[in-house]
């Protein structure tokens, strides 16, 4: 792994703490130690001397939008006054009724990271310094984290659309303040942020590329803007999708995985290799 790699790494390192923020929103046991290893990275990682901290500093205009944007959401999650995440016993409580919240600032945030890390892609590019390495980590995570921010979205979707279709019914299809606040706080903000990823991405596999198109023809489903197929109900539409959404992960994780692995190898070995020749230097 050369320098330049390197350094991308440290910025894909911060992207992938943001980006597996998205885990609270499973409600299962979630545990102290990842919790602080995750609080650390993202609170100290775009502080001045950090590569995404100078990177950030140096281009002031686009830097200062993200770098308060990186702190409300590092206060708002992972602060001590959080109320969406704390620590009890040893585990997380994690506030299931602001799952938006997290999808909200998520979605944002590591779009604004991947455009500067395939901006040093790209540069890397031109000066015949790329490495594999560090290109195909970049889009295995593109192709992971598009399917799992939408499959975890839509199941979040498919509860509010729910809801809603529950306060209609009881309201013989008359549009209520309840109906109206689950529309607006709840089913708008999900499909805007569903759409704006799947917008974003960066894949041209047609295995991905077709069960994404089917997530934004089901939104179109539950806005009446296109008839349901073969008259199936909204249970099985989302039932069938989220199968879809949930195999492009079990396939796409484990590849991810090893690129991974690699990588944090080639990393360590580097930083070991630069902190040998600087000690050897100083005996010099």
């Amino acid at each position: 792994m050369n320098q330049t790699s390197h350094y991308i790494f440290n910025l894909y390192h911060y992207l992938l703490n943001l980006r597996d923020t998205l885990e609270y929103t499973i409600d299962r046991e979630h545990k102290e130690e990842l919790y602080n290893q995750r609080k650390n990275v993202l609170s100290k990682g775009y502080l001045e001397g950090t590569p995404l901290g100078n990177f950030l500093k140096n281009n002031p205009e686009q830097g200062e939008k993200i770098t308060e944007k990186l702190k409300e959401f590092v206060d708002e999650v992972y602060g001590d006054d959080s109320t969406i995440l704390k620590l009890t016993e040893g585990k997380v409580r994690v506030d299931h009724s602001q799952h938006i919240k997290l999808f909200d600032y998520v979605c944002g945030l590591q779009e604004s990271l991947r455009d500067i890390i395939y901006g040093y892609l790209n540069y890397a590019k031109q000066q015949n310094d790329s490495e594999a390495i560090i290109t195909e980590l970049v889009e295995l995570d593109d192709k992971l984290f598009r399917p799992v921010f939408v499959m975890l979205a839509m199941r979040e979707f498919e509860k509010s659309f729910g809801e809603f279709q529950k306060v209609m019914s009881e309201s013989q299809g008359k549009p209520t303040p309840q109906s109206n606040f689950i529309v607006q706080n709840e089913i708008v903000k999900l499909s805007q942020m569903i759409r704006f990823i799947i917008q974003h991405h960066h894949c041209t596999e047609n295995e991905i590329m077709d069960v994404l198109d089917e997530t934004n023809a089901v939104i179109e489903m539950t806005e009446g803007r296109r008839e349901r197929r073969d008259n199936k109900s909204f249970k099985d539409i989302f039932e069938e999708l989220n199968g879809k959404l949930n195999a492009l992960v079990v396939k796409y994780e484990p590849l991810w995985r090893d690129a991974f692995q690699k990588a944090v190898n080639e990393a360590v070995a580097f930083s070991q290799k630069q902190q040998q020749e600087a000690e050897e230097s100083k005996k010099a």
